[in-house]
Parts: C-alpha cells; structure tokens; sequence
C-alpha cells in the first residue's frame, strides 16, 4: 500500500525519525497508527439475554415515569461510576 502524506505531514514524520523516534518512516507510521487502532473504542457488544429482555419489556404494560424512577436511575448509574473498575 502506497499512501501519499501531506508535505507538512512528510516533514513531521522526517523530523521525528531524525530525533529517534522511530528508526525509520515506515515503521514510526506503523507504530502510530497501531497506537491509534489500540485506543479506538471496539463495537457495543450486546450482553447475552438483552434481546429477549427487550422483547419482554416491549410486549409488558407499561406506566408513567415518575420522580422516583429517575432518582433510582440516577442511584444505579452513580453506583456503577463509583464501582472499582474490573
């Protein structure tokens, strides 16, 4: 694969090869965008039994919200936000 840089991206590259970044353009742009590809947030994989939970709530009665519903969604969110991370 062959790809075109911009001359000011071509001469950033140079200059980070001569400072030792990376020993070589390739492998410097390789480097990078590995770290880029390892960062990037990964597809939403649903949790098993999600859809036949959604397809029971969508076929139940269903009631107003009411205050008391957003405060234990709040409750829930806050617990999960203060929980240690696994």
């Amino acid at each position: 694969m062959t790809i075109a840089l911009t001359k000011d991206v071509e001469a950033f590259v140079e200059e980070q090869v001569r400072a030792g970044v990376g020993p070589d353009a390739n492998t410097l742009v390789n480097d990078v965008l590995r770290s880029l590809s390892e960062h990037q947030p990964r597809p939403f994989a649903p949790p098993p039994g999600l859809e036949a939970w959604l397809l029971d709530a969508a076929d139940s009665p269903t009631t107003p919200l009411i205050p008391a519903d957003f405060d234990a969604i709040r409750n829930r969110v806050r617990a999960r936000l203060d929980a240690p991370a696994a």
